[in-house]
């Protein structure tokens, strides 16, 4: 692919690609170079907590205690997985790799846990967070009243999680023959059906989404405005997240906040140059910045 230049390029080179051929590079490209860390965090912790409203989901969590005793590295090793994905390809070494390196874990972890019978082995729980991968940007931002998701990235990116969905294993085998949906819509629709399932709370859920909540709002805001971090989380996780885990409410005026923050953070997006540097360099970067000056938060958007 050749190199974008100028201060807004990856629309244009977007434009010239074709979803149903072109779909690997073109989520590559806007991952690698829209993205900020900021944005994958924010969709990362408050996914993780819808994924884990299925009782077994986040009794397997907490089992593994990585969320609680090191989330830092757990945000890290989703990246490496995300970034394989997305960036690197699902066609690449690396992206197949990251696949296979996923069913391993799940099967180690399955087979040390036989007190938690089924945790990898329901269709829906590796649906839904493909799903919601996939989806959460638009519905966030149509939610907002901005523009969402072309018709184009939707194509590439249903594409792109059919694509891992096949990749992937459950315990008791791949799901390469599993359904998935079938586009976009269908994967919305799913996506909302999930989303109003009943589900009972569970002690387990509400350890590991606090110190969820707890982590994003150290690691992004300066103490002054930890409570607001929490708020944020609270948004983006939405309210049946909120109950059911036990981690507060908004009020009216903080939700008003928060809104209006996201609200500028996308309007800012649309108008900063896109990033030259692909996202997975810039969180290496970040992260050695984070060990030696634990105040960064960010590197610069044009370096």
């Amino acid at each position: 692919m050749r190199r974008g230049r100028g201060y807004k390029w990856v629309d244009r080179e977007l434009a010239r690609m074709d979803p149903d051929t072109d779909w690997e590079r073109m989520i590559s490209l806007y991952v690698g170079h829209r993205v900020p860390e900021f944005a994958l965090a924010m969709m990362v912790y408050p996914g993780t907590m819808r994924m884990m409203r299925p009782g077994h989901g986040s009794a397997t969590l907490a089992h593994t205690g990585k969320l609680e005793t090191r989330p830092r590295r757990r945000f890290e090793d989703g990246n490496a997985f995300l970034m394989a994905w997305m960036v690197d390809g699902l066609s690449s070494p690396a992206g197949r790799g990251a696949a296979e390196r996923l069913n391993r874990m799940h099967l180690a972890i399955a087979r040390t846990t036989p007190h938690l019978p089924g945790n990898f082995d329901d269709v829906d729980d590796f649906v839904y967070p493909l799903v919601l991968l996939a989806t959460s940007a638009d519905r966030l931002q149509t939610s907002l009243g901005l523009p969402g998701t072309s018709a184009n990235m939707k194509v590439a990116w249903h594409r792109w999680a059919q694509t891992l969905f096949r990749l992937l294993e459950r315990e008791s085998g791949p799901l390469a023959g599993e359904a998935f949906p079938e586009d976009w819509d269908a994967m919305t629709e799913f996506a909302l059906k999930f989303d109003s399932r009943p589900y009972e709370a569970t002690e387990s859920g509400h350890r590991v989404a606090t110190a969820m909540m707890e982590h994003f709002a150290e690691r992004w805001f300066p103490f002054p405005l930890r409570e607001f971090g929490r708020d944020l989380t609270r948004y983006l996780a939405g309210e049946q997240v909120c109950r059911l885990h036990r981690i507060g409410s908004l009020t009216r005026r903080r939700e008003h906040a928060v809104r209006l923050f996201l609200k500028s953070a996308f309007l800012a997006q649309r108008l900063l140059p896109d990033y030259r540097r692909p996202l997975p360099e810039r969180l290496r970067q970040n992260r050695r910045r984070s060990k030696s000056s634990p105040g960064e938060r960010s590197s610069r958007r044009t370096g």
